[in-house]
This record gives structure tokens, C-alpha cells and sequence, in this order.
């Protein structure tokens, strides 16, 4: 609490002079003021599943770009990683039950859940996308990859929702794209 207030002015650099960045871990709109305070340089791992948890049914497209732009815009200049969709093993979503796997992390979860539902996908991928519109600090990672494809498929769905919404008349970017390495492949 005051300890970290203290610092929250001070550089983040290691005892032997290296600078690092300290970012927030988030999924909640109400983290962004006070972590913003406490001298955080971005968000390092935005929850988007958080969101998707505390409504009864899919998140609309709309819903999530709102969402996602106050995100943005509280972060301005600053990168915010937003990870997609990681439901499956321990994270359920009420209003659509996953049975329990015994390897959840190689099973269906993450970025093998998302694919297999593609529509669920791109609609998150073009609510990050519209949510951007006009910023630059958009990331998004991508979670529980476990192959090279997984990643070739994403960056493909990427591809087409960033055509879909050019050809609507959206000025949108390709972000960049990361994975989570935390999978035992």
C-alpha cells in the first residue's frame, strides 16, 4: 500500500543500473486509476475473459469495443497486452459449461477453444480491432499455444478481420501479436 505509493515516481531499474517496465496485470475497468498512480507503464496482461465472466451470455461485439476502448484510451501511449479468451480447465463461463478435462492445460482451452470457435473469435479479435481505432498500443496475446499452427491459424483469422473491417470503412491496424508461452509442448 504506502510502501509502493512511495515508489510509484521512482525509475524501475535493478540494483546493477538495468531498466525494466513495470506493468499491470488487469481485467477490471476499476484497476486503471490506481495503477496508473502507482506508476505503471502499461498493462502487461489484460484478462479479457474477466468481462465475459460477469455478463449472462456472449458479450456483444459492441460490448467488448467499449470495453476494450476504455482500456485503451486510460493506457494511452502506454501497450496494453490483451489476451484473448482463456476459458476452459478452472475458468468456466456460466452460460457455457466446458467439461473438466484432465490435462487442461494441452486440452481444449485458450487459443484451441477460441479457433475451434471461430465466430466467438473473430468477434473479439474485431472488438480489439475497433476498440484501436485511432491508438497505437494495442497487443494482443494470444493464450495456452501449444503449436506453431495455432499461431499461423490466429494470425490468419487476424488477417481477414482486419480486411473485413477495412473494407467497412474502419482505419484499423494490425497489432502485434504474442503467445503465452505455459504449456508443457
Amino acid at each position: 500500500g504506502a510502501d509502493l505509493e512511495a515508489l510509484g515516481d521512482d525509475p524501475c531499474e535493478t540494483t546493477d543500473g538495468h531498466r525494466v517496465s513495470l506493468m499491470v496485470n488487469t481485467g477490471l475497468i476499476s484497476d486503471v486509476g490506481h495503477s496508473l498512480k502507482q506508476g505503471a507503464e502499461g498493462v502487461g496482461l489484460y484478462r479479457t475473459e474477466i468481462p465475459f465472466m460477469i455478463h449472462h451470455t456472449f458479450p456483444s461485439e459492441d460490448e467488448q469495443a467499449a470495453t476494450y476502448r476504455q482500456v485503451l484510451e486510460a493506457y494511452e501511449g502506454k501497450p496494453v497486452h490483451m489476451r484473448t479468451l482463456d476459458i476452459g480447465g478452472d475458468k468456466q463461463l456460466p452460460y457455457f459449461p466446458i467439461d473438466n478435462e484432465s490435462n487442461p492445460a494441452l486440452g481444449w482451452r485458450g487459443i484451441r477453444f477460441t479457433l475451434d470457435n471461430s465466430a466467438l473469435q473473430m468477434t473479439q479479435v474485431r472488438a480489439m480491432l475497433r476498440a484501436a481505432d485511432g491508438l497505437t498500443n494495442l497487443r494482443i496475446l494470444l493464450p495456452m499455444v501449444s503449436s506453431t499452427g495455432e499461431l499461423d491459424d490466429f494470425r490468419q483469422l487476424l488477417d481477414d478481420a482486419v480486411q473485413q473491417l477495412r473494407d467497412e470503412g474502419h482505419a484499423v491496424q494490425r497489432p502485434d501479436v504474442g503467445v503465452m508461452i505455459e504449456v508443457p509442448a
